[in-house]
């Protein structure tokens, strides 16, 4: 019995039902506007910033050195801008304070652009009190 049911329906499928055929259009049109809105993180861009770097050896001859940062972050939620937009101050602040306790020899590696990141990160959402940054990228990290 369970012999003809499965030759049935192999049967079943492989000559009697026909797939019908794609549209192209309109599987387009349903990517494009059928997608989860949390999928994709919201940016938000702060301007430029330029921050002194205080260096790590206090000597006469240790000239003075910069950062030149934009910083874009990654947030959760889309309502989440207005409120980082009203506190970007704080925003601003904290990431000049972290930026600048780090010296120019850590931030001049890879491991500590990601510490960077992973401070910034905990700080900023701790400053907000509230979760809000998923991530942060540096569009622009230049150190003079």
């Amino acid at each position: 019995m369970a012999t003809l049911a499965v030759t049935g329906l192999f049967y079943w499928t492989e000559k009697v039902y026909k797939k019908p055929p794609i549209d192209e259009a309109k599987e387009k049109y349903s990517l494009m506007n059928e997608h989860d809105p949390k999928a994709l993180p919201v940016f938000f861009k702060l301007e430029k910033m330029t921050i002194s770097l205080i260096p790590k050896n206090q000597e006469r001859t240790t000239r003075m050195r910069w950062l030149e940062i934009e910083v874009q972050l990654a947030l959760f939620n889309e309502e989440d801008t207005g409120f980082v937009k009203a506190y970007q101050p704080v925003v601003t602040d904290r990431i000049i304070d972290i930026t600048s306790k780090m010296g120019p020899d850590d931030l001049g590696t890879l491991s500590g652009k990601i510490i960077l990141e992973d401070r910034l990160k905990r700080e900023i959402n701790k400053a907000l009190g509230k979760t809000i940054v998923k991530s942060i990228f540096f569009p622009r990290y230049i150190i003079q």
